[in-house]
């Protein structure tokens, strides 16, 4: 058994781990960072297959934080991204309706159009905040109305997050949900001109190789990542990390986190009853089914991604490599990802028959032979379940962790809905606190 000692010990190379180590070492603190799977990047790596290109999931980055645009600066030359335009739809009554929806209905098929614009509130909502509504479902009613609820909010992200929007809180929204006014919703239903909004309405993307471009650039600037080194137990009282191979890594400051929350505080050593509260904390299941098409319907040609939130599509959403880079698939070739949250244990096999499937009933492919290549990748965490259990919990949680110099950074140690510039900046944060 082999032992080192370090100032702190970083566990998950994803962009979270990656910027933690990189700030601890321009702070001149020695750190070492623990990935368990033999390559860094968590789900931004990339995978390539018969001459595809494929991600995790759907990842684009959005940079408005300065820290974060510096570290990705420094990790990558600007050849290296493309920048795009959002030019994304909703797929609702055969038609494609401008995202957000809410703001195009002059797009939506007139039966729902009308709906939407009957059922809208009388008057603007009077709450101050999201955290005033009992729960998501009851802030959809009061701010859009029960037309644009029943087409669109409660459907789509009842799929994406496969709870009841009556169980989810609304204290993940924040930019992810765009909030118009009664006023700009009545003119998008009269109106059939694109609104740009939202903090996606433009993003990077790798010219190359996938969104690992990230990562990738990150790791060099690393001293010291161990791959194939997966943490199996946090003792605070010895202040050790023991790893499944039987090595030591020792710590004087102390430990950054960035494992899904539940399985960082089970490896804590000496086990508290308390810590077991991570045991309520909820979370879905993704199934990201990547496909190497042989041809796609060209009417889908100026997508890059469609959501889905009618009940005939297994899938949430829907999103094409080539419209981000065009070297994510081979010349006359088209990419693309079906993203389909379930809950944990789903056949693999039946997933990817219903991506096949609903991109059939789509109109984007004619039917199975139209594909070339298969690689579904599983992302067995992916969604935080915001039910009205889970802030009270994930608080206290990380009042104990912090108690025993045990510090979360990312998406998932911190329990909550973030995009990769959160977790960039989290990573920076979290060695600073130490």
């Amino acid at each position: 058994m082999s032992t080192s000692d370090h100032d702190i010990v970083i566990l998950g190379a994803g962009p979270a781990g990656l910027s933690a180590a990189i700030e601890a070492d321009r702070l001149g603190r020695d750190a070492v960072l623990l990935e368990a799977a033999d390559a860094p990047g968590g789900l931004t790596r990339s995978f390539e297959q018969d001459g595809y290109t494929f991600d995790c999931s759907g990842h684009l980055l959005h940079l408005s934080d300065p820290d974060a645009l510096a570290l990705v600066e420094q990790a990558t030359p600007p050849e290296a991204w493309n920048r795009i335009a959002r030019n994304s739809v909703i797929y609702i009554g055969g038609a494609m309706v401008p995202y957000p929806f809410q703001q195009h209905l002059a797009f939506a098929p007139e039966e729902i159009r009308r709906e939407c614009l009957d059922l809208l509130p009388a008057e603007p909502p009077t709450q101050a905040s999201a955290a005033d509504y009992a729960d998501f479902g009851e802030w959809i009613d009061a701010n859009l109305g029960k037309g644009i609820g029943k087409h669109f909010m409660v459907p789509y992200n009842e799929k994406l997050s496969t709870a009841a929007v009556g169980e989810l809180t609304c204290e993940w929204l924040g930019r992810f949900v765009p909030q118009p006014s009664l006023d700009d919703i009545r003119r998008g239903a009269e109106s059939k001109e694109a609104v740009e909004t939202g903090y996606n309405r433009s993003f990077l993307y790798p010219s190359h190789g996938g969104i690992a471009t990230l990562p990738n650039g990150l790791a060099k600037l690393v001293p010291n990542l161990l791959t194939n080194t997966r943490a199996v137990e946090i003792d605070t009282d010895a202040r050790r990390v023991r790893t499944e191979d039987g090595r030591e890594f020792g710590y004087e400051s102390g430990v950054v986190g960035t494992l899904p929350l539940p399985r960082l505080a089970a490896i804590v050593r000496p086990h508290e009853d308390g810590l077991d509260a991570a045991d309520k904390l909820r979370a879905n299941s993704v199934t990201c089914v990547n496909l190497g098409l042989k041809r796609a319907n060209p009417d889908f040609s100026q997508y890059q991604w469609i959501y889905l939130p009618e009940g005939q599509f297994a899938a949430y959403r829907v999103g094409f490599y080539g419209r981000f880079a065009d070297t994510m698939a081979p010349p006359g070739r088209e990419s693309v990802y079906i993203e389909i949250a379930h809950e944990p244990g789903r056949d693999e096999g039946r997933v990817v028959e219903e991506a096949i499937a609903d991109l059939t009933t789509m109109g984007a492919i004619d039917s199975a032979d139209d594909v070339d290549t298969v690689l579904p990748v599983l992302i067995d965490c992916a969604y935080v379940i915001h039910d009205h259990n889970a802030s009270a919990i994930k608080a206290d949680l990380h009042r104990q962790l912090a108690a025993r110099d045990i510090h979360v950074a990312g998406r998932y140690a911190s329990w909550e809905y973030s995009a990769m510039e959160n977790a960039l900046v989290d990573g920076m944060k979290s060695v600073r606190e130490l």
